[in-house]
């Protein structure tokens, strides 16, 4: 299972509600994009690289980056993102402004040692803060498309789009996809949400193992710079 459609069609098989007064095909596109979201959160948790992302910004030549507003580059948070969506920051560094790394920016936790250090950078709200003027600016991201499910993607087989590649476990975007629908049943199916505790921790298990054999994916270490 692979496209939007078909994992739309599971969840319908799922709920099982033919009532379109109650579940509109408007509403069941939600309950999918909800799920996806939990999806993505849940496995960027457990492997941050399945959905890294980069974003670079030339002549940013401030201390400043709105990450909302920036013309300099696509926007990755906001009300309009002009790509996918940042959901974690991973790594910043100084850039040689045609996609190269010069040299790595060191994350600040706080406003009062970002501005008495040097080669530090803070995220705070929609904007990347750096303790001096930088000029171009490469990020490395957590990112993610906010609503990949839409009415037209889920009207037919052919028009299903690719999702990514944990073809194995897109059953549960259906089902937590299901667990929203059931908020709104107020009524709860015990089997779904086995069979959705049951399919996390497979997800789980195969994550924590790693995508190749002898090549744990998790997050720790400094690789990530610990997610901020």
């Amino acid at each position: 299972m692979s496209t939007t459609y078909e994992i739309s069609e599971l969840f319908k098989a799922y709920v099982d509600d033919a009532d379109t007064t109650f579940m509109s095909a408007g509403d069941a596109v939600s309950f999918l994009n909800f799920g996806y979201r939990e999806f993505v959160s849940i496995v960027a948790e457990m492997d941050s690289n399945i959905y890294t992302k980069t974003e670079e910004y030339i002549g940013v030549n401030a201390k400043v980056l709105n990450l909302a507003t920036t013309v300099l580059g696509d926007k990755v948070l906001g009300a309009n993102p002009d790509t996918f969506r940042m959901y974690r920051l991973m790594r910043v560094s100084k850039s040689d402004g045609s996609g190269n790394v010069k040299y790595y920016v060191e994350p600040s936790r706080s406003l009062v040692s970002l501005r008495n250090g040097v080669n530090l950078y803070m995220l705070r709200g929609t904007e990347l803060l750096f303790s001096e003027e930088i000029d171009n600016v490469l990020i490395d991201y957590v990112g993610f498309d906010d609503e990949p499910f839409t009415t037209g993607n889920t009207a037919n087989s052919g028009a299903g789009v690719f999702i990514d590649d944990l073809t194995q476990f897109h059953d549960l975007i259906s089902l937590l996809a299901c667990k929203h629908y059931q908020i709104k049943d107020f009524s709860a199916n015990p089997v779904l949400m086995k069979q959705l505790e049951e399919r996390k921790r497979a997800m789980s298990d195969f994550l924590i193992t790693g995508r190749s054999f002898g090549a744990q994916n998790m997050v720790v270490g400094s690789d990530e710079t610990t997610f901020f």
